[in-house]
C-alpha cells in the first residue's frame, strides 16, 4: 500500500506544479509602434502610344458575292459588342482577345455584304483598339466614299456611321483631327 501513497503525492506534486505559468511570471507590457511615412511613390512615366501608320490592306476591291444583309448586319453587331467588351474590359488579356473578335466578326460581315456601313465602321474601331492607325484612317475614308455613293443606301447608312464617329469623341481619340479629316466631317 505504500506504493500508492507515494504515487498519489508525486502526482499531487506534478499537478502543482503544472499548473504554473507556462513561461514564467507576467507578460510584458510593449510599447506601440512608432509611425513612420510611407515613402515617396516613384512617378510612373506616360508611355507614348505608338501608332502603326501603314496598312497594307485594299479597301476598295469590288464585292466578290451577293449581298447577305442579315448575316452581315448580325456580325456587324457581334464586332461591334466586342470593340465595346474590350473597351470595359480591365483585363488586358480580354481586350486583346475581344479585339480579336471584333476584327474576325467584322471581316466576316465585310464578306458578306463588302458595302456594310456598320461592319466598316467597327472595323475601323477595332483597328483602332489594335493601335492600327492607318487601317481605321483608310477604313473612315471608305465610309465618307460610300456617304457619296450612287445608291442611296449605301450613302444613307454610310452618313449614319460617319455621324455616330461625330457623336463620340472617345472614339479616335489618339488622332481624333485625323479620324476627322478621313471621314470628311
Amino acid at each position: 500500500m505504500r506504493a500508492p501513497r507515494i504515487l498519489v503525492w508525486v502526482l499531487l506534486a506534478a499537478c502543482a506544479a503544472g499548473c504554473g505559468p507556462l513561461y514564467g511570471g507576467k507578460a510584458e507590457k510593449l510599447k506601440p509602434p512608432t509611425k513612420k511615412p510611407r515613402p515617396p511613390e516613384a512617378e510612373i512615366a506616360a508611355v507614348p502610344v505608338k501608332y502603326i501608320e501603314d496598312c497594307t490592306v485594299n479597301f476598295a476591291t469590288p464585292p466578290v458575292k451577293a449581298n447577305n444583309n442579315s448575316a452581315a448586319r448580325a456580325a456587324a453587331e457581334n464586332a461591334e459588342q466586342k470593340v465595346d467588351e474590350s473597351i470595359r474590359s480591365d483585363d488586358p488579356r480580354a481586350q486583346v482577345a475581344a479585339v480579336e473578335g471584333a476584327i474576325s466578326a467584322a471581316k466576316t460581315a465585310l464578306k458578306v455584304d463588302p458595302y456594310n456601313a456598320n461592319a466598316t465602321l467597327q472595323l475601323a474601331r477595332a483597328y483602332d483598339r489594335a493601335l492600327r492607325k492607318g487601317c481605321a484612317l483608310a477604313l473612315l475614308k471608305r465610309l465618307s466614299a460610300l456617304e457619296t455613293a450612287v445608291s442611296y443606301d449605301f450613302a444613307r447608312d454610310a452618313k449614319a456611321a460617319l455621324d455616330r464617329v461625330s457623336d463620340n469623341p472617345k472614339w479616335f481619340s489618339g488622332y481624333r483631327k485625323d479620324a476627322m479629316s478621313a471621314a470628311g466631317r
